[in-house]
């Protein structure tokens, strides 16, 4: 497994446009990315991971337009809440228009996206495009903290690894297609400071 270090990011942008896999440390756990409007890789992604396929994955952007210029719907009641949200280790699933590609991708009408609190992360989308970003471990393993766990679970699978730590928790899931939002899973900010936030309308 390489090492790719975060100060060269042309060099980790170009293996993912490759269509390479790639782990590396986010805001939440050690993850692996790759290119999320790919069929072909998310296939591999599923195959690698022995992830169920019913399973979905975690999608980063860069910002908030970005959420909206690929066809991810956020709901007029909160618009206002949700720009200040992020970026934060917050993932929200939302509505997919019709016209986004994440539909034929994923065969949903709804996606899970986070807006990272990492500079390098959304730097990297903003050379490359929405990078899926699901733990670094075979699905029921414990997620790896290094790049040299990433190896022991995915030698000659995965070939890159960025080096460097995550925060080893997971960001909180919120479900935002329904008229109030609902909490999916507990994590790295608390779903009443959530809800605080997107409660807020413009005065």
């Amino acid at each position: 497994m390489r090492i790719l270090s975060k100060k060269n990011l042309a060099e980790v942008a170009k293996v993912l446009k490759s269509g390479e896999l790639v782990c590396s440390p986010t805001d939440t756990l050690f993850g692996i990315l790759g290119n999320a409007l790919s069929k072909k890789v998310v296939n591999r992604l599923y195959s690698i991971k022995k992830r169920d396929p019913e399973k979905p994955l975690i999608v980063l952007f860069d910002s908030v337009e970005q959420l909206e210029e690929f066809g991810i719907i956020i709901p007029v009641n909160y618009s206002t809440g949700f720009k200040k949200l992020y970026p934060a280790p917050i993932t929200a699933i939302l509505p997919l228009s019709e016209k986004s590609p994440f539909r034929e991708i994923f065969k949903r009408n709804n996606l899970a996206v986070r807006i990272p609190d990492d500079e390098f992360l959304r730097q990297l989308i903003r050379e490359t495009f929405p990078l899926f970003a699901p733990s670094a471990n075979p699905q029921g393993k414990t997620p790896a903290k290094s790049c040299e766990e990433c190896r022991r679970y995915f030698e000659g699978q995965i070939n890159y690894c960025i080096e460097g730590k995550s925060k080893e928790v997971p960001s909180t899931i919120v479900d935002l297609t329904g008229k109030k939002p609902l909490l999916v899973r507990e994590g790295a900010v608390r779903f009443e400071e959530i809800l605080e936030v997107l409660s807020e309308t413009k005065a």
